[in-house]
């Protein structure tokens, strides 16, 4: 008996393996990123105000993807157990890296 739903089908199988939880890691990550970024006043600058808000916010998605991809590996391959304090420290740990790199990049692109 097949348990997939026709609404369901496209999605990636929900279980074992490096990928597990990822839809959900994601949808979390870019929700996260998008916000945090979204809500950081603009400077002044010669482009409108909108492209700069709209660059705030294409940078905090590629933020929270980032973020997820490094989480939903990190968590699924040290942490298949879900112990509690070890995700909230991948979590940090994540956001701390991951924040380290682009800020990195940001400051060498000037």
């Amino acid at each position: 008996m097949h348990s997939t739903t026709p609404h369901d089908e496209h999605w990636p199988p929900v279980g074992a393996g490096r990928w597990t939880r990822w839809w959900g890691y994601l949808t979390r990550w870019l929700m996260f990123g998008l916000v945090v970024h979204v809500f950081v006043p603009v400077g002044d600058g010669p482009d409108p105000w909108w492209q700069r808000k709209l660059l705030q916010a294409l940078v905090g998605l590629l933020f929270g993807l980032a973020c997820a991809v490094i989480f939903t590996l990190t968590e699924n391959s040290w942490n298949a157990a879900r112990v509690q304090w070890k995700s909230w420290a991948l979590v940090v740990g994540t956001w701390l890296v991951v924040k380290v790199v682009f800020v990195s990049v940001l400051a060498i692109l000037g």
